[in-house]
């Protein structure tokens, strides 16, 4: 049961990663607010620009290492092998992600065994107790915004 937690937590972690980084760009993306661009044939309204690609592996480790640093106090060595650890993690995550060929209970093993490599990994560098409480950190925008408020006073 507690790993089914561990799973759906992280699966909605990195749901939400994907949200914020824009598949539907939301209030007007690169257009403005309510602004539509209209051809001078007709009202044609397909989106111009760019799309966004989603964040890659490494990006998704950049953005939450500053987090974890700061609550675990860890030093430039722990940095950069937790740096490795989660680019691996996140790289492994996405790929079983992508693939298409495998039915709910393979992927659920698959991804079980990755979060138990995961914790190996970590457990290297952290304690038991670091560990659970990394896995179990939550980065949602409000608590990111937490976070950041608590380390500034």
């Amino acid at each position: 049961m507690r790993y089914i937690f561990i799973i759906a937590i992280t699966l909605f972690s990195m749901q939400s990663i994907y949200a914020q980084y824009g598949y539907g760009r939301g209030y007007g993306g690169y257009g403005g607010y309510g602004r539509s661009r209209m051809s001078s044939m007709g009202a044609s309204q397909t989106p111009q620009g760019p799309t966004e690609e989603p964040p890659t592996a490494a990006e998704i480790a950049e953005e939450r290492l500053p987090d974890y640093v700061a609550e675990f106090e860890l030093d430039p060595f722990q940095t950069e092998v937790l740096r490795t650890y989660l680019e691996d993690y996140f790289n492994n995550i996405m790929a079983l992600q992508k693939d298409q060929t495998k039915d709910q209970e393979t992927m659920r093993k698959d991804f079980e065994r990755m979060q138990n490599e995961f914790k190996t990994n970590l457990k290297s560098i952290m304690t038991e107790e670091e560990v659970e409480k990394l896995i179990a950190m939550d980065f949602s925008s409000s608590a990111v915004r937490k976070r950041k408020k608590k380390r500034d006073n």
